[in-house]
């Protein structure tokens, strides 16, 4: 008592109410419009389809609101079938013959519910993603608990009489009805329910409404007016497959299928035959076929719009890894692997341009040649490893004292190169002094317990109009680099003019 009253006061509860009322809707309206005249069953059982959703929603709590919701349907139609045939006891005979079918169609949805159950099982996805899912959901979901209930549940209205007896191709037409209508009940609902669950069904009504609004159109038109115009509403579904896939067509095919047996049930269209049965296997002939092919076509879209967003993102991903890779490579081609700063291919491009930027807008330029004192003695005494430790310490101190618009780079051993656009050969020598003060400060490498010291020379030169190219720059900063060596090193020497060089 203490769980249903916990029941009824939980979300479930209204889910389950709610979902109770849709139920017994769809099914009166089945009722109403689409019941067979002289006959005990409507042509298409959309409540068959509501109770496989009210299994999969509710699981076992579903099994009492579907029984009670075919029950609630089921027992006035055959109250009204036994009075107007004048039997005794009508009403305790037409709740009896209520409560049986709704235990009937209670199984029917549960087998339908564990079916789409088992699908998610065993391909860890639910039924209704792609076109290869087709075949279990039209068979083992639609047709095979439809078949066997609706097998069931026409035997016993033949023992009862409900279903008077018209020889055996009468009855075998009749049983084919019920087991059709089921199934056609379950073919619609369910993509709807898949489509609401994946939220496609909420992102679709809105900008899918006109087609929907042309459909009524030709179909209402095909009924009342000429039965070939049904042919137009061919071109609109096939649109609505490939613009809205699984959420559009299965709207549309619920609009196509509703207003097909109500015009039918109500003697108009294009399915109309002498024979009754006939007539209501013609449009199940024609209606089946039609939703058949759009959920393959609406499935095959989608399969290829996931493919599409696969393939962009994997060509996304792929252009990054490329442009990653690109940097890298551009990053090794103009970087020292070994300290990190440009190489010397690198700064001599960089050094080229500036050049000629200096001398076309007459700008002062000016570079330094700078080379660790006694570096040969570092790695004689220490080792290479200790060697390389020195000279990334050298570039870390020398890029924190640099400008943005400076360029440093390894020119190669022990050897470093650095460009100063804008700087005249004064300005050059104090830039100079301060990394060589800096280097003489700051510099120290522990290795193995050992503190290193080092010092640097440096040669400057500045860039003059009889310079015939950088090569002439260069030379005249590495002797004044060589000066600062024979000097005493930890120095900073200025480079003779290239006039100098020209005379001697």
């Amino acid at each position: 008592m203490k769980q249903a009253l916990t029941f009824l006061t939980s979300p479930k509860a209204t889910k389950a109410f709610l979902l109770l009322i849709i139920y017994l809707g769809i099914g009166f309206l089945s009722i109403q419009f689409a019941m067979l005249p002289s006959e005990n069953f409507a042509v298409i059982w959309f409540a068959a389809g509501c109770g496989l959703v009210l299994m999969l929603e509710l699981g076992k709590t579903g099994i009492p609101f579907v029984l009670a919701g075919s029950a609630i349907l089921n027992t006035p139609t055959y109250y009204a079938f036994l009075s107007h045939a004048g039997m005794n006891h009508a009403l305790p005979l037409s709740v009896i013959l209520g409560l049986i079918p709704a235990a009937i169609d209670t199984w029917q949805a549960v087998m339908a519910a564990n079916a789409w159950k088992t699908f998610i099982e065993k391909y860890h996805h639910p039924p209704l993603q792609t076109p290869g899912d087709l075949p279990y959901f039209w068979q083992k979901i639609c047709f095979m608990p439809a078949l066997i209930s609706m097998t069931l549940w026409h035997l016993l209205l033949s023992c009862s009489n409900t279903i008077p007896y018209n020889g055996l191709f009468s009855n075998l037409q009749q049983m084919l009805l019920l087991i059709l209508g089921d199934t056609a009940g379950i073919f619609v609902i369910a993509p709807i329910y898949a489509s609401w669950k994946s939220g496609a069904l909420r992102k679709t009504i809105s900008p899918a409404s006109p087609y929907f609004a042309t459909i009524l159109l030709i179909v209402g038109l095909g009924f009342i007016v000429h039965s070939y115009l049904m042919m137009l509403v061919l071109p609109v579904l096939l649109l609505i497959a490939i613009h809205f896939k699984l959420a559009g067509t299965s709207i549309a095919l619920f609009i196509v299928f509703t207003l097909s047996a109500i015009g039918t049930v109500y003697q108009t269209g294009p399915f109309l035959n002498a024979n009754l049965m006939i007539t209501f296997i013609n449009l199940q002939l024609f209606l089946f076929p039609l939703g058949l092919t759009l959920h393959y076509l609406a499935l095959l879209q989608e399969l290829l719009s996931q493919s599409q967003m696969q393939l962009e993102s994997e060509v996304a991903s792929r252009t990054e890894a490329l442009a990653a890779a690109n940097l890298r490579l551009e990053e090794l081609v103009t970087t020292d692997e070994l300290t990190g700063v440009a190489n010397r291919r690198e700064w001599q491009r960089r050094c080229d341009e500036a050049i000629t930027y200096a001398r076309r807008y007459q700008q002062p330029l000016s570079i330094l040649l700078i080379d660790i004192d006694h570096f040969k003695n570092v790695n004689d005494q220490h080792g290479h490893l200790a060697g390389d430790l020195t000279l990334k310490e050298l570039c870390r101190i020398c890029t924190t004292e640099l400008r943005a618009t400076d360029s440093f780079a390894r020119w190669g051993g022990e050897e470093f190169v650095l460009l100063l656009p804008g700087t005249t050969q004064a300005e050059a020598m104090l830039a100079g002094n301060k990394l060589r003060l800096a280097v003489e400060e700051q510099a120290q490498i522990e290795f193995e317990n050992k503190d290193i010291r080092i010092t640097i020379s440096i040669g400057v030169a500045m860039l003059e109009d009889s310079d015939p190219s950088l090569d002439c720059l260069l030379n005249r900063a590495d002797q004044a680099m060589y000066a600062a060596k024979a000097a005493g090193r930890n120095q900073v020497q200025c480079a003779l003019s290239s006039a100098y060089f020209a005379s001697s």
